[in-house]
């Protein structure tokens, strides 16, 4: 049985379904088809349209062919990108066009792994569970008498702490002040003798 030809309109639905991003409605309207709803349905699924349905997949087999991405097309692409970049003195661009070489052969693999604790998601009871957990795995030890600090209080807490720390910063200055002088003193010592 000899294949039956295209008729313009469907000619130009088949090239607009296998070149063009569209969907079949709009190729059977763009074709100049009056009901393209219709129109494409049958075009791409009547028996009686077997021919219009086997050029598609002639075309799209042939576009998938003209555009498929093969390992050996990859990895030959990164190569000469890699020479190149290594011609120009361009290392930066050399190592990351082999790192991907290596990634496509599947010798590196991007590992990511996300560990999330959200602090805000957490009840009361689940905040004191993993406290205790923390200060019994890390060995911490707690002085004095736990005080139940209300919303109101935090900015008091916060300022007494930075007040204790602003002290101890200048206790620390104090103590620096001292070793330098001590020093100097066992320099003139020595020097004496």
């Amino acid at each position: 049985m000899a294949t039956k030809k295209l008729t313009k309109k469907q000619e130009k639905f088949v090239d607009l379904m296998v070149y063009q991003d569209w969907n079949q409605t709009k190729c059977a309207h763009l074709a100049g088809y009056e009901n393209p709803g219709v129109a494409a349905t049958r075009l791409l699924s009547d028996q009686q349209y077997a021919h219009v349905q086997e050029k598609v997949r002639q075309l799209k087999a042939v576009q998938r062919t003209k555009n498929e991405i093969t390992y050996e097309g990859i990895a030959k692409k990164l190569g000469e990108i890699r020479d190149v970049a290594l011609a120009d003195g361009s290392y930066g661009p050399a190592v990351t066009a082999e790192i991907a070489r290596a990634k496509l052969a599947g010798l590196m693999v991007d590992r990511k792994e996300l560990k999330i604790h959200k602090i805000d998601n957490m009840s009361r009871e689940q905040l004191e569970v993993r406290l205790q957990e923390l200060v019994r795995d890390n060995q911490i030890v707690i002085e004095g008498e736990v005080e139940v600090v209300k919303e109101d209080m935090v900015e008091d807490v916060v300022g007494d702490v930075i007040e204790d720390v602003g002290e101890d910063a200048d206790l620390e200055e104090d103590m620096e002040e001292d070793v330098e002088e001590t020093n100097l003193l066992e320099v003139s010592d020595s020097s004496d003798q």
